[in-house]
């Protein structure tokens, strides 16, 4: 078994654990409102990338009618519709998801962590596309001083990460205007707190 199947299906079989957990932590309301206080516009396209139980598309669909979530996990998805039935989720791997068009807000947050650098530029280069001019790209990465792989087992099972430093992230941001690019403790881990807005150029 490969480390991204591996991934998934400890995703997948501790789906209801790993929820109760996403939701205790709560949404990520002042991250939220930051990003819709820059885009400035009223009814935004958002995508939602690693969507997981919907924990943060409660949050963000007060923002916006034009929302999709997407999660790689059918389990995870199946509970996001049961948490937040007002919202449109769908399941898709975002190696080979297919961007919608028009887009002015990604978030992706603790979601491309498990995205190795080929794969993130990758995602990075297809969000640019589907962005309009001044388009948002919201990310948390798990932080290391140069990039990092890590598989770690732990009472949910067993998953891989990709840290990165944030040179890492500016280094794989082409095309992007960075506006944050710092880092944040939260419970015992480092994160990159990023947001890229697409240049208009």
């Amino acid at each position: 078994m490969n480390k991204k199947t591996q991934t998934i299906n400890t995703y997948s079989d501790s789906a209801e654990s790993l929820a109760e957990k996403f939701y205790g932590l709560g949404a990520r309301v002042d991250d939220i409102q930051e990003i819709f206080d820059l885009v400035q516009k009223k009814n935004p396209r958002v995508l939602e990338i690693g969507c997981c139980n919907g924990r943060d598309a409660k949050e963000i669909i007060k923002h916006t009618d034009d929302y999709l979530g997407i999660d790689i996990s059918a389990k995870m998805i199946e509970l996001a519709h049961q948490k937040v039935p007002t919202a449109n989720f769908q399941i898709a791997d975002i190696e080979n998801y297919i961007f919608p068009e028009k887009l002015d807000v990604v978030f992706a947050f603790a979601s491309l962590i498990h995205a190795p650098k080929k794969v993130l530029k990758n995602i990075l280069s297809e969000a640019l596309t589907a962005l309009n001019n001044n388009g948002i790209i919201r990310l948390s990465m798990k932080y290391a001083d140069t990039y990092t792989e890590i598989t770690k087992k732990d009472e949910f099972g067993v998953r891989t990460y990709y840290l990165y430093s944030e040179e890492d992230i500016a280094s794989l941001a082409g095309g992007f205007e960075i506006i944050k690019n710092e880092l944040r403790n939260s419970m015992g881990q480092v994160w990159v707190e990023v947001i890229l807005k697409k240049d208009n150029l």
